[in-house]
């Protein structure tokens, strides 16, 4: 309801959060609406749709990695705290303790998004590119279950080897992050360097942490040790 409690502060802060992220990272806010019902005094729902153009002179790009040996590369802004479980808190009711969750809210920043988005374009177009797939919920997990499962191969992931913000990030949390603007793409391995040193110029991280197998498995690593095998699909499917 309008005059609910502190619903005037939460849809100013709905309204900039699209129009102020899109607007910065370059896609502009055509339009929106707003409905009002009791049953979200407490827990606000934002639905945001986007439109692209995509024509004949675009190169489409699966997220199915393939490959043996090919490298999975991270890319983007480094891996921090925030957004871990965000996922599952998004499905939570919200209650007494929802101010304890904040840091489960993922911190956006519209214009390291809008450089990882020109920097993605440009190895896509210069066909350095085998397989791309956003960090979306649950981060690097389910990019890369998900990429491993639609490709049918499995995946050596070095977690030590992620580009984190925080020195003392455990394994878990480097899973978990929901941390905004990374990609998960797959390269061959002699396109690494020139894709390296087009996101350098776009001032954000490339690192390869881990490699395409033909088992399909996901072995997790966490400096030099094994810490977990695991078949995609059972988190995937």
């Amino acid at each position: 309801e309008p005059k609910a409690d502190r619903m005037s502060l939460i849809v100013d802060g709905v309204v900039r959060g699209i129009a102020d992220y899109g607007n910065c990272v370059g896609v502009p806010m055509i339009t929106g609406q707003t409905n009002f019902h009791s049953s979200y005094n407490g827990n606000v729902l934002v639905n945001a749709f986007a439109l692209g153009y995509f024509g004949k002179e675009d190169q489409v790009y699966s997220s199915k990695a393939h490959g043996t040996g090919n490298y999975v590369v991270y890319v983007g802004a480094k891996t921090g705290k925030d957004g871990v479980h965000g996922a599952s808190m998004a499905s939570e009711s919200s209650d007494e303790d929802s101010e304890d969750k904040k840091p489960t809210v993922q911190i956006g920043d519209p214009f390291y998004e809008k450089l990882l988005i020109e920097g993605c374009l440009e190895v896509m177009k210069l066909d350095l590119v085998e397989a791309i797939q956003d960090m979306g919920a649950a981060g690097l997990t389910s990019s890369s279950f998900e990429m491993s499962d639609g490709g049918g191969v499995g995946l050596h992931l070095h977690l030590d080897k992620v580009p984190a913000r925080d020195s003392d990030i455990t394994p878990e949390e480097i899973l978990l992050s929901e941390s905004q603007e990374r990609m998960l793409l797959i390269c061959k391995p002699e396109n690494f360097a020139k894709i390296s040193e087009v996101f350098d110029k776009w001032d954000l991280d490339a690192a390869v942490i881990g490699e395409v197998v033909d088992e399909k498995e996901i072995t997790l690593f966490w400096k030099g040790e094994k810490q977990l095998k695991i078949d995609p699909s059972v988190l995937v499917e």
